[in-house]
C-alpha cells in the first residue's frame, strides 16, 4: 500500500502544475491501493454510497458492464 500511497501523493503534488500529469498519476496510485488493500476498497465504496450522484453513475456503469457480457 505504501507504493500506491506514494504514487497518489506524487499525483497530488503534480496536480496544480500546468502539465497534465497529476490526475493520471493519482488514478494509477489509487488503483494500486485498491488492488492492495481491502480497507481502501471499503472506504471508496462507502464514499460512493454517501454521494447520491456518484452512486447513480456507479450503478449505471455496472449495468452497462452487465450488458456487454
Amino acid at each position: 500500500m505504501s507504493v500506491g500511497g506514494t504514487v497518489f501523493v506524487a499525483g497530488l503534488i503534480l496536480f496544480p502544475l500546468p502539465v497534465p500529469l497529476g490526475l493520471p498519476t493519482m488514478v494509477v496510485g489509487l488503483s494500486i491501493m485498491l488492488k492492495a488493500s481491502n480497507k481502501i476498497k471499503r472506504t471508496v465504496i462507502r464514499l460512493f454510497k454517501k454521494n447520491r450522484h456518484s452512486s447513480h453513475v456507479w450503478r449505471k456503469g455496472r449495468a452497462l458492464r452487465r450488458k456487454v457480457r
